[in-house]
């Protein structure tokens, strides 16, 4: 291939993943997820935890106002967190860390947002969540700390539950890409965001069983990979999507698709979340690190 050609591709994937900054799922979408996760868990959880759904449930949102175009630098920085897309990465090993990532992009002559960086905020906030666990299972008294938890677990939602929508792991994100890398912009990618807040929540949060993930960067890559296996069902669904403020048809193959994109999303946050749990009794905390016991 040409160099000349080679740069256009490259130019249009760039120009394509810098605006491909649609919300994934409607904040309503992300908050009917987040309340069938929360419930899905039971008393695997500590007792705050479920009883501040409304604080993860409102923090959920955080991540889309953060990509406002009143804040340039941070809406620049925020808009890859949101997507994962794998066609450039051409079956490469993904690699388990950010900076591995980015040598891997440099490598490749990609820019790290022709790919997005989903799948390491998804591991990242996990992690984060895990540090705050930690710091509750020594002062579970501390109110401070158990807001923190509220507010990292909703930020992590949010961006496991985009992984979870087909069209933010594929550069087909609003149609089928042009020969040039770049998108036609047909629509479809807002009336599948609008699918999940319309899910009639058939699932029954007992039917969730979140698990723990032994190797949480593998569990990440796998549900982006079951979530980018379905690019295909989506556009095969195309016609029969309704627009953003129109209902689904119940009974219909949307209305399937829906739930059980519902249930995915649902499933992977609670699992993301008893892990961070799980994990939280074997990290040790520095000896520096002083917390009031309220």
């Amino acid at each position: 291939m040409k160099t000349a050609t080679k740069i256009l591709i490259a130019f249009a994937l760039t120009v394509a993943a810098t605006l491909s900054v649609a919300p994934a799922w409607h904040g309503p979408g992300h908050d009917k997820a987040d309340r069938l996760a929360a419930a899905g868990l039971g008393k695997d959880m500590p007792a705050f935890f479920a009883a501040g759904v409304d604080t993860i449930a409102h923090c959920a949102a955080d991540p889309d106002v953060f990509r406002l175009k009143v804040h340039p630098q941070l809406r620049d920085a925020e808009a890859p967190e949101h997507y994962f897309d794998l066609e450039p990465l051409a079956g490469s090993q993904i690699p388990p860390t950010r900076s591995a990532f980015m040598a891997l992009c440099a490598k490749k002559h990609l820019a790290a947002r022709q790919v997005g960086t989903a799948a390491y905020a998804v591991v990242e906030w996990t992690q984060r969540l895990t540090i705050a666990f930690a710091e509750h299972r020594k002062w579970p008294g501390n109110k401070h700390i158990q807001a923190k938890c509220l507010v990292y677990a909703g930020l992590l939602s949010h961006y496991a539950q985009d992984v979870c929508q087909p069209l933010h792991t594929t550069i087909h994100f609003d149609g089928r890409a042009n020969k040039d890398g770049s998108s036609p912009r047909t629509g479809i990618h807002a009336r599948v965001d609008a699918l999940l807040q319309k899910a009639r929540a058939d699932t029954k949060p007992a039917d969730l069983k979140p698990v723990v993930y032994e190797d949480l960067f593998a569990a990440v890559q796998a549900e982006i990979g079951r979530s980018h296996k379905l690019v295909d069902r989506v556009y095969e669904l195309d016609k029969a999507i309704p627009a953003e403020d129109k209902p689904i048809p119940p009974g219909s193959a949307v209305a399937r698709f829906t739930e059980e994109r519902l249930r995915a999303c649902a499933h992977f946050t609670a699992s993301l979340f008893l892990t961070a749990w799980k994990d939280s009794a074997k990290v040790k905390l520095p000896r520096w690190l002083n917390r009031k016991a309220r």
